[in-house]
């Protein structure tokens, strides 16, 4: 913080740090807690389990097919998106539509320790599982002789 000869020049400051803070807090959240980045009206939910040998991502997509499934990785970032359409014939309207439809984006934060040359993903009866192994050599520790 730089500094500055009067108080509206203080006020002036304070107001950018304050901006600023937002903006990384923003960003950090973005990158820690699995989000949906663009789309608001379907975002299907997802399951993160942990054990010793993995993690899991498990999300519930009825209704899609393994084709309309994308799965990407960005440096440690996962991201899942996809389209889930629901069509009406030319005669048909709808009288109540409750049912979630279009596309999606999920990402989630790939945690530490995980082989990210090793992630699986299947798609059985409307369920995706993405399986991220934990790699063992970062998990113990090693002994490093002192010369």
């Amino acid at each position: 913080m730089k500094k500055t000869s009067n108080f509206y020049e203080l006020g002036e400051e304070i107001e950018r740090q304050v901006h600023k803070f937002g903006q990384e807090f923003h960003n950090f959240v973005e990158r820690v807690v699995p989000t949906s980045t663009k789309v608001k009206d379907y975002r299907p939910e997802a399951d993160l389990i942990t054990s010793d040998k993995s993690f899991s991502i498990i999300i519930d997509l009825p209704g899609l097919t393994k084709k309309e499934i994308a799965i990407t990785r960005k440096q440690d970032m996962l991201t899942v998106r996809g389209e889930k359409e629901i069509e009406l014939a030319d005669n048909e309207q709808y009288e109540r539509s409750e049912r979630k439809s279009g596309a999606f984006i999920r990402s989630f934060a790939i945690p530490e320790g995980a082989d990210v040359t090793k992630i699986t993903a299947s798609f059985r009866n409307g369920v995706l599982t993405i399986q991220l192994p934990i790699d063992s050599a970062n998990e113990k520790a090693t002994h490093i002789p002192v010369q």
